[in-house]
């Protein structure tokens, strides 16, 4: 009887202590309920579950940092613009009546070649010309500055011919910022594109692997992986004048938990990883204890990427600007579906992803620890009845 009262009361004791058995993290239940509690401890979590409109909406919001996305904008076509400095040449026919030498017998000079000082594009953008004065320059091309030189020399000199020259393009350039080293790399005619900023500041020292390139075209700014530039041609663009590229060393990595092969930091390149991706190098769900229902991805959003209507909704709650809002997406496996949309769901930079335990390996972690409990019990139950027997 003694012995029946003590197997009791381990088995109650072992009940009590059912909520608290560990696991490995939350289950699916209470990450949803996550978005229905309204505790002041806790930020209100936004819980997403990831469909087509969900899982393509991302996929766009990813393509859009093409470089081929920015507004096709004219090249630098050599035009010269105030600040540029420009060399003058002037040479006049014999017998040369304005830029000529020593005079001659008949009172004209022999044929000469007259270089003016180097100027700087004024900021009215005009240049001085002997016996012309002031001309305007800003907007040319050097070839169109030159005619308009010969054009209005010519009621006064001897078939004269004009050589005009950048010697330094001051107007129109991008800067190039790496770290260790930064330049402002000016434009020509040539129609420099991404990768020439790129060679022209030393190229990338460091691992490609993680090298992104940022390319800022007004308030536009744009991030793709240094190995899709190099292997893209569509996004090696011609650059315009203001542009700045930024070399980015940046690794990236997710953190993979909870029923899953290997919980621990799994890194990834500059080129981007999917879901599906993430999931296999985590070493997938583990069959015996996840929920496929319950794959969860755990991101903070930064509040000026939000749409309008969502920075409404999040404003509403609290939010601001340069705040994150902390967000969950949920996938369900057993949609056969969702094996689309893991291909095209983007994993990002410090992305948890968490896989949650099935009810039933919770029942059966429960079913281990009453067995182990009560096994030594019974065995000693059997002993003392032979005993007494």
């Amino acid at each position: 009887m003694k012995m029946k009262k003590l197997t009791l009361s381990l088995c109650c004791l072992t009940l009590a202590a059912c909520n608290s058995m560990p696991t490995s993290g939350p289950s699916q239940s209470r990450v949803m309920d996550l978005q229905n509690q309204n505790t002041e401890n806790l930020p209100t979590v936004e819980v997403v579950e990831v469909e087509d409109n969900v899982a393509t909406a991302l996929f766009n919001q990813q393509q859009a940092q093409s470089f081929s996305h920015f507004a096709n904008a004219n090249s630098y076509n050599g035009a010269v613009n105030v600040g540029d400095t420009l060399d003058v040449m002037i040479w006049e026919a014999a017998p040369a009546v304005l830029f000529g030498g020593v005079l001659n017998q008949s009172g004209t000079g022999g044929a000469q070649l007259t270089s003016l000082p180097e100027q700087m594009v004024s900021e009215s953008g005009k240049i001085t010309i002997p016996f012309l004065g002031a001309i305007s320059v800003r907007g040319k091309t050097p070839e169109q500055i030159q005619k308009d030189i010969v054009r209005r020399l010519s009621p006064m000199a001897n078939q004269p011919q004009a050589m005009v020259r950048l010697v330094k393009n001051n107007s129109a350039n991008v800067t190039v910022l790496r770290q260790g080293n930064s330049i402002r790399m000016p434009l020509t005619a040539h129609g420099e594109r991404v990768l020439d900023a790129v060679a022209a500041v030393g190229g990338a020292t460091e691992n490609t692997y993680d090298i992104s390139v940022q390319l800022t075209r007004g308030s536009e700014v744009k991030t793709i992986s240094l190995e899709k530039l190099a292997s893209n041609p569509t996004e090696n663009i011609k650059l315009r004048s203001g542009d700045v590229i930024s070399l980015l060393n940046n690794p990236l990595s997710f953190t993979a938990l909870g029923a899953v092969g290997s919980n621990r930091e799994v890194r990834f390149s500059a080129k981007g990883l999917t879901l599906a991706e993430a999931i296999g190098r985590m070493g997938g769900l583990i069959d015996t204890r996840s929920d496929p229902r319950g794959v969860f991805v755990f991101r903070y959003l930064p509040f000026e990427k939000l749409n309008a209507q969502d920075k409404a909704t999040w404003q509403g709650r609290g939010y601001g600007v340069g705040m994150d809002v902390p967000t969950v997406y949920r996938i369900n496996l057993l949609e056969p579906k969702s094996l689309f949309w893991l291909q095209r769901f983007p994993i990002q930079n410090k992305d948890i992803v968490y896989v949650s335990n099935a009810p039933l390996a919770e029942f059966q972690k429960f079913l281990r620890i009453i067995f182990s409990i009560t096994s030594p019990v019974t065995s000693t139950a059997n002993s003392i009845n032979n005993l007494s027997d």
